[in-house]
């Protein structure tokens, strides 16, 4: 494998004992989910990535450590023009393979239980897990993902303006009783 490779299947045990690390940039059309949320053309779009992977001391926990970043350009819910979102992500993962050894991570760690995820696969009695590093990173920068993403400010080009609103004032019913009810007194 060459050093500029991203490798899309990783084995975690054997790899972070040889002590992996990649750094890069990969095109955004390789991670579908965000792909897929993106306005636009994402032709010239990158993720800067840079990753490592290392084992605890007693070698049963792979730590799974990384920071992503790109911009996506996607469509804003208050005016449906394109907006940039900026998403970077500093992560650190666990990753294990017996769900016993949970208990032995902090309580707000976050972790990934190989064989129980759509991430990872788990091999026959000889091979090894294997687990998708390009998801793993890929399901990072999602949790950052606006479920509505909008600018900052923007005009409203899909809503009645303020003045619009003002105009179709209506009667309010409950002047319209008040007045009647001083008619009948």
């Amino acid at each position: 494998m060459s050093a500029n490779t991203f490798p899309a299947q990783i084995e975690p045990f054997k790899w972070a004992e040889q002590g992996f690390t990649w750094s890069g940039q990969l095109p955004l059309s390789r991670f579908v989910r965000i792909a897929r949320e993106a306005v636009g053309s994402i032709d010239d779009q990158l993720i800067k990535i840079d990753c490592k992977l290392s084992m605890d001391a007693y070698h049963r926990i792979v730590w799974l450590d990384g920071h992503a970043e790109t911009n996506v350009s996607m469509q804003c819910q208050r005016c449906l023009e394109p907006v940039v979102m900026n998403f970077i992500s500093d992560f650190h993962l666990a990753l294990v393979d017996d769900e016993s050894l949970i208990e032995r991570l902090d309580e707000d760690a976050d972790f990934i239980v190989l064989g129980e995820s759509e991430a990872t696969v788990k091999g026959t009695y000889d091979a090894p897990a294997t687990a998708d590093l390009l998801s793993l990173i890929e399901d990072e920068l999602l949790l950052l993902m606006p479920l509505s993403p909008k600018h900052d400010s923007c005009a409203h080009k899909h809503q009645p303006a303020v003045e619009e609103l003002a105009e179709e004032k209506r009667d309010n019913p409950f002047e319209v009783l008040a007045a009647l009810k001083g008619k009948l007194n």
